[in-house]
């Protein structure tokens, strides 16, 4: 190890000051040096409050850690706009769009939904646009890189009926839908319905790069609700039960639910279902077993939004759109947001929680998106 020397002499009182400055200005730049690799690396990470509000509404919303993806839709504004699907990092503050030409176009279809479903998944982030007429509905499967953004176009469906618009239920043919993601999955269904809407073939596929892998078959895949951990819960159409499946395809885990099942959530060891008749189901997401019932609050029988994250979970009920949080092991439970408006998006990651609202009255079409440290969320309900 090499020594620095400093002889023990008489030394100027001025001298003794300017050396000791030079080694708090030393070790300050030092600990700032490593503070920045620290946070560059995602390992000390501290948010407060963030609120962005837009000229156009929110139509989508995901979450990942750090970065909030959302669609600025032109359908939901005061002035006509292009659709675009951005991603927001609440740590940097940085925002990347990473929509292209044919996103921009989502909204101008007569009768299309737009873009109807968004997932981010690490770098790479996906989206789902519906377009129609009364007598046809088509489906877009796009990707894009955060580190390259650049739109692509991963697969594209078609069905018809005479009644057809955006997701009319008497369409012949082939459909998007069920688009989770989460750590470095990205998961969609893809399936076929005939001209009464009975779904006649199914298929679960993972998004690698701009292409589709089918790792599951039948109507029983359809359509995914949420995915985490490498495994994707899927609601059964035909009994509301919820499935599990591993990302390689493989069924690992069916938990019966009750014919009132509306929503389901999974996070780590917990699955939460959301009945329309205001309850809150606890399942153990390994065993399958259950856990308890807890009442979901507010004026609802069909709670939204619903998402976990470790023992809080989230959900918005109402027309008044209230956000509330609750702590599953207590079951305490307290509203966190209610704007003019209500929240219409809301999800929860480990840095926190995120949601929408589209504004009210004349402001209708003037989104707000916020973000909420999770910090907060455990102050508010333990």
């Amino acid at each position: 190890m090499r020594r620095v020397y400093i002889p023990r002499v008489d030394l100027e009182v001025d001298a003794l000051k300017n050396l000791g400055r030079a080694f708090l200005l030393l070790t300050a730049g030092l600990l700032s040096g490593l503070a920045l690799v620290a946070s560059a690396a995602g390992t000390t990470t501290a948010h407060g409050k963030r609120v962005r509000h837009l000229q156009v509404g929110v139509a989508a919303l995901a979450m990942d850690g750090d970065r909030i993806a959302y669609d600025a839709a032109s359908k939901i504004a005061t002035k006509p706009a292009a659709n675009k699907v951005l991603v927001w990092n609440v740590r940097t503050g940085k925002t990347v769009m990473v929509s292209g030409k044919m996103t921009a176009a989502a909204d101008t279809s007569d009768l299309g939904a737009g873009v109807f479903g968004l997932a981010i998944a690490g770098s790479r982030v996906a989206w789902l646009v519906n377009k129609g007429s009364q007598t046809e509905g088509d489906d877009y499967l796009f990707t894009s890189s955060l580190l390259r953004p650049r739109e692509r176009q991963v697969a594209s469906v078609m069905r018809t009926g005479s009644a057809c618009p955006g997701f009319g239920s008497r369409c012949a043919g082939k459909w998007l839908g069920g688009l989770v993601g989460s750590g470095s999955f990205l998961a969609v269904n893809r399936w076929t319905t005939d001209g009464n809407g009975a779904v006649t073939t199914g298929e679960l596929d993972v998004l690698s790069g701009s292409t589709l892998a089918k790792v599951a078959t039948g109507t029983d895949t359809v359509q995914a609700a949420v995915a985490d951990g490498g495994r994707v819960a899927v609601l059964l159409r035909a009994n509301r039960n919820v499935a599990l499946y591993s990302a390689a395809g493989k069924l690992v885990l069916t938990v019966d639910t009750p014919p009132s099942a509306g929503a389901v959530a999974l996070q780590g060891e917990r699955l939460v279902v959301a009945t329309r008749t205001q309850q809150l189901l606890v399942y153990d997401a390994r065993s399958g077993s259950f856990r308890k019932t807890l009442p979901a609050r507010g004026q609802a029988n069909n709670p939204r939004n619903l998402d976990i994250q470790g023992n809080i979970a989230i959900y918005t009920t109402g027309n008044a759109g209230e956000l509330h949080a609750v702590n599953l092991s207590t079951g305490k439970d307290r509203v966190i947001a209610k704007p003019h408006g209500g929240v219409v998006l809301a999800q929860i990651d480990r840095t926190g929680l995120a949601y929408a609202g589209n504004g009210f009255g004349t402001n209708y079409g003037k989104g707000t998106l916020v973000f909420e440290p999770l910090s907060r969320l455990k102050a508010a309900v333990g």
